[in-house]
């Protein structure tokens, strides 16, 4: 395995380190809290750092897998005893996460990271009532999720936070946002909080020459945007950040055995919560909680609740599409990847594929496909059936060990979920057979309307 090393303190032409510029720009929160600890900077500048090298750094590919990678990488910081002490959890979250070979050493920086914000000119922390902070993407989920909180009465605050690395991105999420504020105005929303990250390409430039391309994995992605709303959630005296992500999504088992390792995103899953709480609070030394409310629900079941509030029509506005914006003069979704045809099994379930068909999203229809051949452009439905099979044989009362023997990876999950919420394994057994019983009954639900003669124009809709 051949060893890659990057150096974040290597000072170029001028006075500025690598690291100088390939920061995450985080200024609007210096200035609503300038009392927050240094350690949020080094915080910010090793997840930038590590954004960075799983970015640069192509995994090759041998016999149908891709292959780990060794990865080495000098961060300057603040804290440098402090965070050495954590560089055990930081590696075992990186190593599940991306399925590499981590080494991080952190030495001392020269000067200050933040630009020192003047008292007078601070805005403070702004009073909130029971608030919650969520991690918006613009996707589905996100959006399922944000309504749900917004209706749940133990909340009356709002504030969702974004990372954002292209306009495409802003703008999706800033009109979902501006929606969901006029039609629920029974919470008071905070500004979206967006922020913006390219890791550095443009100014990193002869690094990014040097590696010829860029690794398009990128799953170290997740902890960027995890760690950008734990310190916006911590700005606003908030230990608790919200994700929003259906079960069956965030524990993601794979397809095939092609899917799994470096292939299979983890960014929602249960042991990466968990292990991200864990390095949070032993770095920040304060309590950081990281909960995911949808992780018994399927997709299905959050767009259903969408549907109960009469909030169906706003789905038009999100995007699943594992490539999007989708490089098309009329459609921004592909409709055939993993991401879009899940969309439309879920959409479907709630009662809500009418008028996801009718907003004519997708450059591949699904239903048209089917009629037409097309199986080119149907293996993740494909697969999807396949997988749901299975659920649906093993998700039964007293079957979970077997279930656990077909699909290795849900042992991972069954133990983070039992670590991090306290519930019983036989409790956790029995909710994990619910949530995959129910998934592959909207999986099948789905397929027989596929083959019907006409086009499913309504489906009977989850009570949610």
């Amino acid at each position: 395995m051949h060893v890659r090393a990057f150096d974040f303190s290597e000072r170029l032409k001028g006075r500025e380190s690598r690291m100088d510029l390939a920061r995450i720009q985080v200024g609007p929160l210096w200035k609503l809290r300038p009392d927050l600890s240094e350690v949020v900077d080094d915080l910010l500048d090793v997840i930038a750092a590590v954004h960075v090298v799983d970015r640069l750094v192509r995994r090759s590919r041998a016999g149908g897998y891709t292959c780990p990678r060794h990865l080495t990488l000098t961060v300057p910081v603040a804290f440098p005893e402090r965070c050495s002490a954590q560089r055990q959890p930081l590696t075992a979250l990186l190593e599940w996460l991306t399925g590499d070979h981590w080494e991080i050493e952190f030495n001392g920086r020269l000067g200050r990271r933040r630009t020192r914000v003047p008292a007078l000119l601070s805005t403070g922390a702004p009073e909130m009532s029971r608030p919650f902070v969520g991690l918006y993407s613009g996707g589905l989920d996100s959006l399922a999720g944000a309504v749900a909180q917004a209706l749940d009465p133990q909340f009356d605050t709002g504030l969702l936070v974004g990372g954002q690395t292209g306009g495409g991105l802003k703008s999706l999420q800033s009109g979902q946002f501006a929606a969901l504020r006029e039609r629920l105005p029974q919470v008071q929303w905070r500004p979206f909080q967006g922020f913006w990250h390219q890791a550095g390409k443009k100014e990193l430039a002869d690094w990014f020459v040097q590696e010829q391309s860029q690794e398009k994995s990128q799953r170290s992605r997740a902890l960027l945007f995890l760690t950008i709303g734990v310190i916006t959630a911590l700005a606003h005296d908030v230990d608790t950040l919200h994700v929003y992500e259906n079960g069956v999504g965030a524990i993601n088992l794979p397809y095939t055995a092609a899917f799994a390792g470096a292939d299979q995103t983890r960014a929602m899953h249960p042991r990466t919560l968990l292990l991200m709480e864990r390095w949070l609070t032993g770095l920040l030394e304060r309590p950081v909680r990281i909960l995911n409310p949808s992780l018994w629900r399927t997709k299905g079941e959050m767009c259903a609740q969408v549907a109960a509030a009469g909030l169906g029509d706003l789905t038009v506005l999100t995007a699943s599409c594992d490539s999007y914006p989708l490089r098309h003069a009329t459609h921004k979704q592909c409709g055939s990847c993993t991401s879009c045809v899940m969309r439309r099994v879920s959409l479907h379930a709630a009662g809500l594929y009418a008028g996801d068909a009718a907003a004519d999203q997708y450059r591949d229809d699904l239903f048209r496909l089917t009629l037409q051949g097309g199986a080119d452009r149907r293996h993740a439905l494909h697969y999807m059936q396949e997988q749901a099979q299975q659920f649906a044989c093993l998700s039964g009362p007293g079957r979970m060990v077997d279930f656990r023997l077909a699909f290795d990876g849900l042992e991972d999950a069954r133990q983070a979920i039992h670590q991090h919420s306290g519930l019983s394994l036989p409790e956790v057994d029995t909710r994990l057979g619910r949530l995959f019983g129910q998934y592959a009954r909207e999986v099948a639900g789905f397929s027989r309307d596929l083959t019907s003669p006409t086009p499913p124009v309504a489906s009977s809709p989850l009570v949610a």
